[in-house]
Order: structure tokens, then sequence, then C-alpha cells
């Protein structure tokens, strides 16, 4: 009996000891958010950008610290830097970029979407008027649309 409170104590003990290891806590629960997507649809408005062609990025990140870099990064920023983040950083960073013109729609209908963990799921949009142009949407759930009007864009999902 005393042998099992013994072995119970050092059991449980190695346990709190390794909650506070990073790399068990991960294999526990892993970082990020898991994303739920069906879908993801891009539609940019007649007129939108001043008649010009939009340049759009769905950028996932897997790396918090990468993430949180990116985040504070406005658009035109994103676009001066992507490729080189996209060839220091090929593992952390996956990037989406389509460029539609005023009145396009396009469907991203992609499976590598669901239940892929991320850090964070942004979308830069590069306007020719100066703005942040973007969005975070790890959060966002089932059919995902990002409506692009004349000088900004909405991102908000139609759920299951």
């Amino acid at each position: 009996m005393r042998q099992r409170a013994l072995l119970l104590m050092v059991l449980v003990s190695a346990l709190l000891t390794a909650s506070g290891c990073s790399s068990i806590k991960n294999f526990v629960t892993p970082a990020g958010v898991k994303l739920d997507w069906e879908s993801v649809t891009l539609s940019v408005a007649a007129g939108a950008n001043r008649d010009y062609p939009l340049a759009i990025d769905v950028v996932l990140i897997s790396d918090e610290s990468l993430a949180q870099k990116i985040i504070g990064m406005p658009a035109r920023e994103w676009f001066s830097a992507r490729d080189s983040l996209r060839k220091a950083f090929p593992e952390a960073l996956s990037v989406n970029s389509v460029e539609l013109a005023p009145g396009e729609s396009i469907k991203l209908a992609d499976q590598r979407w669901s239940g892929r963990r991320v850090a964070a799921a942004l979308v830069f949009a590069d306007y020719l008027v100066a703005g942040p142009h973007m969005a975070r949407i790890e959060t966002l759930r089932g059919r995902v649309q990002l409506d692009f009007g004349a000088s900004q864009f909405t991102a908000f999902s139609l759920e299951k």
C-alpha cells in the first residue's frame, strides 16, 4: 500500500514537471488554431481598387513568433517582404496569391484548409489607396467569404 502511494506521488510529480515542458505540452495539446474551412471565396466588386486588378494573399503561418511579426505589417509592407519571407520561412509560411480584376470572383476550394493548425491566418489586399488592408481569419468557420470593395474588404463566414 505504501509503495503504491509512493509510486503515485512520483508519477504525479513527473507529470507536473513534464507539463512545463513545451514539447510535451504541444504533443498533448498542439499549438495554434485548427482551421475549419470548407472553402475560401474572394469577390472583388465592380469598380474596386479604382478599376485596377487587386493582388490578394491568403497567408497561413504555423510559427507563433513569425505570426506576431507579420500581423503588425500593413499590406504594402507585406507585399514588399513576401518573397524574402517565403524564402526565409518555407516551412512556417503558406501563401496563396491571386490577382482579380474588378467584378471577378474565385473560390479556393482546397481540402488542405480543413484541420490544419495555424498560429494565424491572414488576408492581405494590395489596394492603390493607403491603409492596413489586412484581416485575421483563422477563427472563421465553414465557407469563408472575402468581399473586396472600393478601398477596403470584409471577411466573414457562412457557417456549416
